[in-house]
């Protein structure tokens, strides 16, 4: 076992992600060894209060990441696009934060002894060496670990980093989570806040529908523009052009998933199981591992050939490849029937989808690469020298669409980080290759009437509707706390009362909902009481409390603990939530990913 561990331990620690996570304190398994690096370890793309943060340490964070969500969604998963843009901002935030709890730490001089290491060590397990520790019942065998970290021939430098990486990062969080209190009152009151059963009759009060619909005068829609006006602040958008190229298949790549699907059917007719072939080769991954099964359908629900198709195979006859909108498939018709004069049938496929070949994206990129030095030279208008459009859509706000574009995170990132004349370097999507140029950045100003016309007269509507049923709400409530009868000043509105079963503040109501203001103004109301309107998404209510059971004091012994800590962990969170903030809003961040990643 020991020789095992000595050979794997250096390996297994740095590849699996340490995930040694202490409210927001999460530490991952970069490389902080320290010495000389190549050039590329050490190229700078950005930096906290002057702490530089290297491409190497990039890398690796998004690398940790990328293999916990290969954990969860299994070995075969590969990034789209957006979720590798997603995933890059996530790793950045953590290096920010990282960066930060490592300045404090500095500044609070914050330092580990061997004997706290050791301590440490002894009762915290690195997660990897919990499943190479175990007994015949494969239970981790905290004997032999023990035993393990006392043989002096044994190589634990990589635990040993690993846990002066950790601890400081605890001790910090400790610190701060002393600072953290909950009182007996605390407790008390959640403890009722969980455990009080209330009971209300209720009237709801809609909005009321007036007929014809109410239109607003033009002196009232100026007059909210007017008072609304620092709302119609429009922010700061950029202007860019930009070239796109699209990932278009060519005719060796249409040729070559032909052939491949012509190979594929080969080998299933001499024996390769069709359901198996589907599972490691088809591109349909809601039916590959269900070895292709489409199940039954009729003639109208999939493509006109791949119908046609299916119907005209015998049971157990394989296609040659059709060629769909989707891609090529092999179709295998497995029975047919007739259901209520209707025919049917119950087919399998195999599909591969048409996509750029390495060839083809390798020659766009030389392509793009022999472009970007011409238009460095020349401006990106000399993409009209490629047989290339330059196209210049509508200005943009800093995170968000690009009209007739959609959604593209790095672009909108790029422009929002650059000058005026920068010119980015190629971005793709899982469709396009971009390269862009920033031309204009145009100041904050105020969106005209017309513009926001629609939004005030809608505005204007809704707030009438509000006011007119709060009107009702309130005259309905002084007639129900004057005459004491709720049911008789609702049937004066023609407004019905409905009863609650009894509940708790975080359970649903029917009819209501779950974490809706309507619990709580319940639970803040003594019985017998009817209390002001309440306002439940579009619509108000009256309440009025008819029984309320409160938690048996008895009983808060036995949730004391649990209470006790749920509004511990509450607090430390927000607290460290609240902490961190500030110090990040404080800092000094500078970005270059766009300029040094690409």
């Amino acid at each position: 076992m020991l020789k095992q561990l000595r050979e794997n331990t250096k390996t297994i620690l740095w590849v699996v992600v340490v995930a040694f996570v202490v409210s927001i304190f999460a530490v991952w398994g970069m490389n902080q060894r320290s010495g000389g690096r190549p050039e590329q370890e050490t190229s700078v793309i950005g930096s906290v209060d002057g702490i530089e943060l290297s491409r190497q340490m990039f890398a690796n964070t998004f690398q940790e990441l990328y293999n916990n969500m290969k954990v969860q969604r299994g070995e075969d998963f590969r990034l789209s696009n957006t979720e590798s843009y997603m995933l890059s901002e996530q790793a950045w935030e953590m290096m920010i934060q990282k960066a930060i709890i490592a300045r404090e730490i500095e500044r609070l001089g914050i330092t580990v002894t061997d004997n706290e290491l050791v301590s440490f060590l002894r009762r915290n397990p690195h997660p990897t060496l919990r499943q190479m520790f175990t007994d015949e019942e494969g239970n981790f065998d905290y004997q032999a670990y023990l035993q393990a970290l006392s043989n002096p021939d044994a190589d634990w430098i990589e635990l040993e980093r690993w846990g002066r990486s950790v601890l400081p990062e605890i001790k910090l969080e400790t610190m701060l989570s002393s600072q953290v209190h909950v009182s007996e009152k605390q407790i008390r009151d959640s403890f009722q806040r969980q455990n009080t059963r209330i009971k209300v009759r209720y009237v709801k009060v809609p909005f009321p529908d007036e007929d014809p619909p109410y239109e607003p005068a033009e002196a009232e829609i100026r007059s909210m523009y007017e008072e609304k006006r620092e709302e119609f602040k429009a922010p700061e958008k950029r202007a860019i052009r930009m070239i796109r190229i699209e990932k278009a298949p060519t005719d060796l790549d249409e040729l070559d998933v032909r052939e491949r699907m012509n190979e594929l059917r080969g080998e299933i007719l001499e024996g390769l199981d069709f359901a198996e072939a589907a599972r490691q080769e088809s591109d349909d991954q809601m039916t590959a591992q269900k070895g292709g099964n489409l199940g039954f359908f009729g003639r109208g629900v999939m493509d006109s050939l791949f119908t046609e198709t299916a119907f005209a195979l015998e049971s157990g006859e394989i296609s040659e490849p059709v060629r769909t909108t989707f891609g090529y498939h092999l179709i295998r018709t497995e029975e047919k029937t007739v259901e209520e004069d209707e025919e049917k049938v119950r087919a399998s496929h195999i599909l591969m989808r048409v996509e750029p070949g390495y060839d083809t994206i390798d020659s766009l990129r030389t392509l793009l690469a022999d472009l970007r030095d011409t238009i460095i030279d020349k401006g990106i208008t000399a993409a009209d020298d490629f047989g290339l459009e330059v196209i210049e859509p509508e200005p943009f706000v800093q995170g968000s669409f690009i009209k007739d574009h959609g959604y593209l995170p790095r672009i909108v990132n790029f422009t929002f980080n650059t000058d005026v004349g920068k010119i980015s370097g190629t971005m793709e999507t899982e469709q396009y290759i971009y390269i862009v140029e920033v031309i204009q950045i145009i100041g904050e100003s105020t969106m005209p009437l017309e513009e926001v016309r629609p939004l005030l007269v809608e505005k204007i509507k809704m707030d009438r509707g509000e006011n007119a049923a709060l009107e009702t709400a309130g005259e309905l409530r002084a007639r129900a706390v004057t005459g004491g009868d709720l049911e008789a000043a609702a049937h004066l509105f023609e407004l019905e009362v409905t009863e609650t079963p009894p509940f708790t503040i975080d359970s649903s109501i029917p009819g209501i909902g779950m974490g809706t203001g309507f619990a709580v103004a319940a639970y803040e109301l003594q019985t017998g009481r009817i209390g002001p309107p309440v306002k439940v998404q579009n619509e108000w209510f009256i309440i009025e409390v008819i029984d309320r059971v409160p938690g048996e004091p008895s009983e808060l012994a036995s949730q004391r603990a649990a209470i006790l800590q749920q509004l511990r962990q509450e607090n430390v969170s927000r607290f460290l939530a609240l902490w961190y903030e500030q110090l990040r809003k404080d800092a000094e961040i500078v970005d270059n990913r766009e300029r040094t990643l690409n």
